[in-house]
């Protein structure tokens, strides 16, 4: 389970990882950007579900 500090940082890193993408020429760095990027919204999609199911739980 994530903690929403964690959380608040993947949503920061993610969103640096977004700009260097943006920036980024080198295609064989972009792309292990991109996969970075899937990986890291996975774990922040993932945790806001954790966190909906425990808030419904009660």
């Amino acid at each position: 389970m994530v903690k929403e500090e964690e959380r608040v940082v993947f949503v920061y890193e993610l969103d640096k990882l977004r700009h260097e993408y943006r920036k980024c020429a080198d295609l064989s760095m972009r792309e292990q950007i991109r996969e970075d990027i899937v990986l890291l919204q996975n774990v922040i999609s993932n945790s806001e579900t954790e966190t909906d199911g425990q808030i419904n739980m009660f």
